[in-house]
């Protein structure tokens, strides 16, 4: 068994990808991929790289087991085990417990999973093997089948796995990272209408890092009276957390309350409000829609992948853009364009 540990994320700019594709849609007019046709696409297409290397990976991994690996193709699976690399990670799980504290068998399963790559008792020495779930009952039909501590099995759920026998501890799971979604988050320049790409970085559930979300007494609710000063302590009407805020009281009234950091889990509607602001006052302010990453088009996500796969993720998401933008001859070029990249690997 290989035990793989989480290394540091490389990128692919969402920016850089986006400017690409739209020079060569844009070259001789042959169209135009607005930003949320190209998110959609981006995210499809992400994923789908990282499907043909887990495929890749592990039909080179049976072409070893099977003895036909030759020189041309001996470096292969090492080439594409480091791009996935980035995406491996371990996490340990406890079986959750009944009401008297008995284990129940159930893993909660990380909330970042996107795939399983191995599961082992947490000594790392019994491995837990993957079975269907309507496998059980014939493995236990038999006294030399049925699972044991020795040789555990476990099923997967929606949000949880669950082993048999119930009672084999803690487990160490190997796992593939679920790759965040990018995105190319923008503002539109007010006086040309046009798309400016923002590079802050997006955080779900987040306010926007320097936003000032209100500048006049008359944005917030209000109660009692209040100092001249700046103040940052506050409560907030919600499952959000993390985030700083600075409210300014000037001539005795609530005027600018701007983001410092984000913070995460806010949402439209949630209140944040700041008690005895320099007196017995309280100052309430209501979360808008456009205050929060998740209600704007604020905010951007690189591609998760390797960057030598940024030509791969440019070819295909022009062929993706050629039906979005219904142009034929773009789909073609794409096309056209991505077997000779394949031409050119093969003769190096």
């Amino acid at each position: 068994m290989t035990i793989y540990y989480k290394k540091e994320i490389m990128a692919i700019n969402v920016n850089s990808v986006y400017k690409t594709v739209l020079s060569i849609l844009n070259k001789e007019q042959r169209g135009f991929l607005n930003p949320d046709e190209y998110n959609n696409i981006a995210k499809q297409v992400q994923l789908e790289i990282l499907e043909k290397l887990f495929f890749d990976y592990n039909k080179f991994l049976n072409i070893e087991k099977a003895g036909r690996v030759n020189e041309t193709l001996a470096d292969i699976p090492r080439k594409v085990q480091e791009q996935l690399d980035e995406f491996y990670t371990s996490s340990t799980l406890t079986s959750a417990v009944d009401g008297n504290g008995d284990a129940t068998g159930v893993y909660t399963l990380p909330t970042d999973l996107y795939k399983i790559i191995d599961v082992t008792k947490s000594n790392q020495t019994i491995e837990v093997e993957k079975i269907d779930k309507n496998k059980l009952p014939y493995l236990k039909s038999s006294p030399l089948t049925t699972p044991s501590t020795s040789f555990p099995v476990y099923y997967q759920r929606a949000t949880d796995l669950v082993s048999d026998p119930i009672n084999i501890g803690n487990i160490l799971m190997q796992y593939i990272l679920k790759p965040a979604d990018p995105r190319w988050g923008y503002t539109i320049n007010a006086n040309y209408g046009v798309n400016i790409y923002d590079s802050l970085t997006f955080v779900k559930g987040g306010l926007i890092n320097g936003r000032i979300l209100a500048t006049t007494s008359a944005n917030y609710e209000q109660s009692g009276t209040y100092n001249n000063g700046t103040y940052t302590t506050f409560t907030t009407g919600g499952t959000g957390t993390g985030a700083t805020l600075t409210l300014v009281i000037a001539g005795g009234v609530p005027t600018t309350l701007t983001v410092g950091s984000p913070g995460s889990g806010y949402k439209v509607g949630d209140t944040i409000k700041f008690e005895n602001v320099g007196g017995s006052g309280a100052v309430k302010y209501t979360i808008k829609a456009g205050d929060t990453f998740d209600s704007s088009t604020r905010g951007s996500t690189d591609f998760t992948l390797h960057p030598s796969h940024e030509s791969e993720l440019i070819i295909t998401i022009l062929g993706y853009a050629g039906f979005a933008v219904k142009n034929p001859e773009v789909f073609q070029g794409a096309i056209q364009l991505g077997q000779g990249s394949q031409i050119t690997k093969q003769q190096q």
